[in-house]
């Protein structure tokens, strides 16, 4: 029991709390722009000759086509929805908070797009793995 209290007045509380606001608070903001970041690099690098989408396209193309398919709506979540933004903020029963509404489910909508991409692709990296393990024997 004494050293469980050692331990736990051995921990940095100020720390531990600072870690608990940023992912809390900073990260849910910082995070759709790095996912959309990713999102143009693998449709930019969607050709390269290491990655998965190139090493499996031959035998799982509509497989692969799906889980790529996540990267092109991510990039066209933010022009459509400042788009959709725009349009909302013209309309009959529109105004500036129906604009910041569809602005801020815009901004947030790379994160759930890219949570259904993740799910998906552990199948395809589960795939890929074991090709690897295959073609090593």
């Amino acid at each position: 029991m004494e050293t469980v209290t050692k331990e736990f007045k051995k921990l940095d509380w100020g720390k531990a709390l600072l870690r608990v606001l940023e992912l809390l608070i900073i990260k849910p903001f910082t995070l759709p722009i790095k996912i959309y970041i990713n999102a143009l690099k693998n449709l930019s690098n969607a050709k390269s000759e290491n990655g998965e989408v190139h090493q499996l396209s031959d035998e799982f193309p509509l497989y692969v086509w799906l889980i790529s398919i996540f990267d092109a709506l991510i990039f066209l979540a933010y022009p459509i929805g400042i788009v959709m933004a725009i349009r909302g903020a013209n309309s009959y029963f529109g105004g500036f908070g129906l604009f910041m509404g569809i602005l801020g489910i815009t901004y947030f909508l790379p994160l759930y797009l890219s949570l259904i991409r993740e799910l998906a692709q552990i199948s395809l990296k589960i795939l890929l793995y074991l090709k690897l393990i295959a073609s090593k024997k």
